[in-house]
């Protein structure tokens, strides 16, 4: 859809020219974030979504179907700390927030949302809020789920579900950190190109696959860098799956230890975490005030005799 003007388009109205005040704008932001919700948890991206997330799961009961002796320590490191963040999670919030307004404009329903009386600016926050929450459901219900697949019934285990529980909602919290910054960068990639999933592939493959893996300091600027020194110094790995585990995680992740187990040369947790709420909160502001200055143009239908 073309967002120049063209002899079969317009510019979709703005909310500009309707008075707002506080008793008007807190139902209209209510009402569009529902909205917007249903729209993400119903339909064929819904399920499509669905069953991704139900992959990881799915993975462990075959793992544990076909191999008795399987270790549940390297199916957690494999599934929970690696297939998920690196996989899983950058493409949920890539197809949930890169359509934040694409969608409207591809569906033809922008002017409904510019005739209510919310500016610009806000409507893109308001969808934003609403793909961040449905990727954050879906983290959560796919690492909840693996956790389960992962460790239900597994003999030696039950003196530790407390701490099992405990890993599990530090890996919630880590991962959420992760799609919150995931969702920002793809929000702010579909408000500065068309072709955005192409792009957001792309930046999922080279960044989050390719430089976050290389011991360069490249690899600062992605997220998963980050979410994985959280993962290393909080999860309680030791004791529980083995003294092994963290030496897996540093030599996968390219981490260098030499004596510093607790990776202080590394960015301190404070620092990590600081990391990826700001990329979301930047890149959400960016794409707002880029979304606030740009003329949606929309198909109106041509007449024929």
């Amino acid at each position: 859809m073309s967002e120049s003007a063209s002899q079969n388009g317009r510019p979709a109205g703005t909310s500009a020219s309707i008075p707002i005040t506080g008793h008007s704008i807190g139902p209209a932001i209510g009402a569009l974030y529902q909205l917007a919700m249903r729209q993400h948890l119903h339909g064929r991206r819904w399920i499509a979504m669905l069953l991704l997330a139900l992959l990881p799961a799915i993975i462990a009961l075959i793992t544990r179907g076909t191999d008795p002796f399987a270790s549940p320590a390297a199916m957690e490191f494999g599934l929970i700390f690696m297939l998920i963040p690196q996989g899983l999670l950058p493409l949920l919030a890539l197809v949930y927030a890169s359509g934040v307004m694409q969608d409207e404009q591809e569906d033809q329903t922008l002017t409904y949302l510019f005739i209510r009386p919310i500016p610009k600016w806000l409507i893109y926050l308001v969808k934003l809020a609403a793909a961040v929450t449905a990727a954050e459901i879906l983290s959560v219900m796919s690492i909840a789920l693996t956790y389960a697949a992962i460790f239900h019934g597994v003999h030696g285990t039950d003196g530790k579900a407390a701490q099992i529980f405990a890993s599990c909602l530090i890996a919630c919290a880590i991962h959420g950190l992760a799609v919150l910054a995931y969702c920002g960068i793809f929000g702010f990639m579909g408000m500065v190109t068309r072709r955005v999933l192409v792009v957001g592939i792309l930046y999922i493959a080279l960044f989050e696959g390719l430089f976050a893996n290389i011991p360069f300091n490249l690899r600062i600027v992605t997220v998963i860098y980050y979410a994985r020194l959280l993962i290393y110094r909080l999860l309680p790995f030791r004791g529980r799956l083995g003294s092994g585990v963290h030496s897996t995680a540093a030599r996968t992740w390219n981490l260098v230890i030499r004596g510093d187990r607790h990776l202080k040369a590394y960015p301190h947790n404070w620092l990590c975490i600081t990391m990826l709420l700001s990329t979301c909160i930047i890149a959400a502001l960016l794409a707002a005030f880029i979304c606030n200055n740009r003329e949606f143009y929309v198909k109106t239908p041509v007449k024929t005799d």
